[in-house]
């Protein structure tokens, strides 16, 4: 019982982080004047919306309620990066650096998961590594976007 509600208090924290994620990318979308920057971001939120549905199923699966909203920290963080880069008129790097910084902290999450498949069901386990695979493309490629700016 303590195991299933650390998945699931771990599961909701992975949510939130997603739902961040998602709101970070729509935020990046408008925080740039370069639309191949631009569209990419839009893209990646859209990606991203596919996993949240996955763990909230997963979340229910287990007995948990998913939860509703982004961490208050994540919040704090996004408005804050929104508020340098509104500073910023050259803002393309930056942001890339924010969504990447992001990344990272998504690909270490889904790690967890993969080292612990037999926690959750298989359906989910291959949306993980799904997302996984997404995101370290994504990274990529905002790493040579960066580099451009």
């Amino acid at each position: 019982m303590a195991q299933n509600k650390k998945l699931i208090n771990y599961l909701n924290d992975m949510l939130a982080h997603n739902v961040d994620t998602v709101r970070g990318y729509q935020d990046a979308a408008r925080n740039v004047v370069n639309e191949t920057l631009k569209n990419f971001f839009i893209s990646q939120a859209k990606k991203r919306l596919s996993l949240s549905e996955e763990l909230k199923a997963e979340i229910t699966a287990q007995g948990g309620k998913p939860v509703e909203e982004a961490s208050f920290f994540n919040v704090f963080q996004r408005s804050w990066t929104n508020f340098r880069t509104s500073l910023n008129h050259d803002n393309e790097k930056e942001v890339c650096k924010f969504c990447l910084s992001a990344e990272e902290k998504s690909i270490r999450e889904y790690d967890v998961i993969l080292r612990n498949q037999n926690l959750v069901s298989e359906r989910f386990y291959k949306a993980v590594e799904n997302q996984k695979q997404i995101t370290l493309e994504a990274k990529e490629a905002l790493q040579a976007m960066k580099e451009q700016f």
